[in-house]
């Protein structure tokens, strides 16, 4: 099953933004969040994702979308193409810093498979591909990252970068804001890519109610011994002390919607 568009976002703000892209050459889009790649041992991204392996990126459960069929694009090509593009490696976060935004190449795969993914390409209307990736305010281990489609060729796209790259980066950094406050209870990474199941987020909201994990495995058909496995797991990704700590991170990263 491929990614959804996060219902969250009204699409006049999706036509708005895809109205303003358009002056750089873009057409579609997709946007999600990212856990941040890093070599610290921090339980905040142990057992996150690792960029190179496509399977893992494929979790992700919903993303700010123009529309559904990019992201069936977007699942196809992870599946078929991505462990032989060589465009997949060189635009992971890792290299971010030298490269951003990404404009990939349009020779990317391995001559055998130069047909069936020009294929793919044609049916998606998709002629360049452009990656950004940003951190994200106040979550210093996550990142933002738009993937940007064009029907144009790459010579032309990356003559409007040269003239007028900073005027895109600005429209991305604005939308990436309203993205984030009305989706992020949809697109962060500790719920889009599965790292906390739906039953942990459950159990999080009745102790952020106040209730007890004997009276939660009553309210939820679960021993009391399932429901702290659950909350030590929590514990242990979100690097919480205690359970009041807990909900207070929970909340921090966009777990919980309800401010305390």
């Amino acid at each position: 099953m491929p990614a959804k568009p996060s219902q969250l976002v009204n699409h006049f703000i999706i036509e708005d933004f895809i109205k303003q892209l358009s002056r750089f050459g873009f057409t579609r889009f997709y946007y999600c969040i990212l856990p941040c790649e890093t070599d610290s041992e921090s339980p905040e991204t142990c057992e996150l994702l690792t960029f190179s392996k496509a399977v893992n990126i494929n979790k992700m459960r919903f993303a700010v979308a123009s529309d559904s069929e990019i992201l069936q694009y977007r699942e196809e090509f992870l599946c078929r193409f991505s462990k032989k593009d060589k465009g997949f490696a060189t635009s992971s976060p890792s290299i971010r810093k030298s490269q951003n935004p990404y404009l990939w190449p349009s020779n990317s795969v391995p001559q055998r498979q130069q047909l069936t993914f020009e294929q793919l390409l044609h049916r998606h209307q998709i002629a360049s591909r452009l990656t950004f990736y940003q951190p994200l305010k106040n979550h210093k281990n996550w990142l933002s990252m738009y993937n940007l489609f064009s029907p144009l060729p790459n010579e032309e796209i990356s003559q409007r970068l040269a003239r007028d790259g900073e005027k895109l980066k600005q429209l991305l950094l604005e939308f990436a804001d309203t993205f984030n406050s009305l989706a992020l209870s949809a697109i962060n990474p500790l719920i889009n890519f599965r790292v906390l199941s739906p039953t942990c987020i459950q159990i999080l909201e009745l102790v952020a109610q106040g209730y007890s994990s004997e009276d939660i495995a009553k309210q939820i058909f679960m021993s009391e011994r399932g429901v702290n496995y659950h909350l030590d797991r929590a514990r242990i990704v979100l690097d919480a002390k205690n359970r009041t700590n807990l909900v207070s991170k929970a909340y921090q990263y966009g777990v919980l919607n309800t401010v305390i």
